[in-house]
């Protein structure tokens, strides 16, 4: 029977033990052999007898070590960043609103069971033995914290983190905005009268945009988002003068936009609408949204003179 090495035994001996490399002992079964071919297969099988005590050794020696005590982003920290973290709707909602309002605090989405509680003095006791809790397909379970600005971590509890991964209010608010520069109406300036403008008589501007704000409602990286701007107006009217309004102006006998010009020539009028913006996430906010979007628009009238004429009767 052949010999299983144990840890003090040579590994050439046990298996040169089982062949028969002399040719006093041979049997029926063993034709006999030649020196070099005998030496040969016991070059061989003294490089098979070390390879396979060197992994015997490395076996042995992971078995009897402890696993490595890994630490790091890469391992205790599935996510870490700022900008207002958008929790899901199991935390309580004074949480949710106070995380997702903080724009510059800290937040970190770890395993569900880690051993140090995120940089705080650790008591020794693991957070926890076992979670005995699923999310929906696609989402993954996390444990988060939350740091103030200035404050320490604390914990915040089990989490499920959708197919998109953490979602933050800064992260959000670019696709809001482009959300918001699809949604706003065109503008479609005009002015009255049309032909036959003149000094000292009113011009009516009309911005062609409807009055009164934008409202749109829509799903956005897996969250609820309620989207509101409002627009104002300014006119430059080429001559120097300039108004802003709340209002768009209209076609007359509207005036809310009108000019009068004291000098007959050519002017180039420049209309600036401007929507600020403001945005809910899951009913928290409202959120700004930092940059407006505005839209220029212009118009070329030649204004002639005017005078007066007096009329018989």
């Amino acid at each position: 029977m052949p010999l299983r090495p144990s840890i003090g035994t040579s590994p050439v001996a046990c298996i040169l033990t089982t062949l028969p490399l002399s040719t006093g002992g041979r049997s029926p079964l063993h034709p006999p052999l030649s020196p070099a071919y005998r030496h040969g297969v016991s070059r061989f099988l003294s490089a098979v007898a070390w390879t396979a005590a060197s992994l015997m050794w490395l076996v042995v020696t992971a078995a009897g070590a402890p696993a490595a005590d890994v630490h790091g982003d890469d391992e205790a920290d599935r996510y870490v960043g700022s900008g207002g973290l958008i929790l899901p709707g199991t935390v309580a909602t004074s949480t949710r609103s106070e995380v997702a309002s903080c724009l510059g605090c800290g937040w970190r989405l770890t395993s569900p069971c880690v051993e140090s509680d995120a940089g705080n003095p650790f008591s020794g006791t693991p957070i926890c033995l076992s979670v005995v809790r699923g999310c929906p397909d696609m989402a993954e379970l996390l444990r988060a914290w939350f740091r103030p600005a200035g404050g320490s971590w604390r914990e915040i509890g089990l989490v499920c983190i959708g197919e998109h991964g953490p979602v933050t209010i800064v992260g959000l608010e670019p696709a809001v905005r482009d959300r918001l520069v699809r949604q706003v109406p065109g503008q479609r300036a005009t002015f009255q009268p049309r032909a036959g403008v003149v000094t000292q008589l009113p011009v009516v501007f009309d911005s062609g945009q409807p009055p009164g704000g934008l409202r749109a409602a829509f799903d956005l990286m897996g969250e609820s988002v309620v989207l509101e701007a409002t627009p104002s107006w300014r006119w430059e009217f080429g001559d120097g003068a300039a108004r802003s309004t709340t209002v768009p102006g209209g076609p007359y006998p509207n005036m809310d936009v009108a000019h009068i010009y004291r000098v007959s020539r050519g002017y180039l009028v420049r209309m600036v609408t401007t929507w600020a913006a403001t945005f809910t996430v899951d009913g928290m906010g409202p959120f700004p949204v930092t940059e407006p979007v505005r839209q220029t628009a212009e118009l070329v009238l030649s204004v002639g003179e005017g005078r007066a004429v007096l009329a018989g009767r």
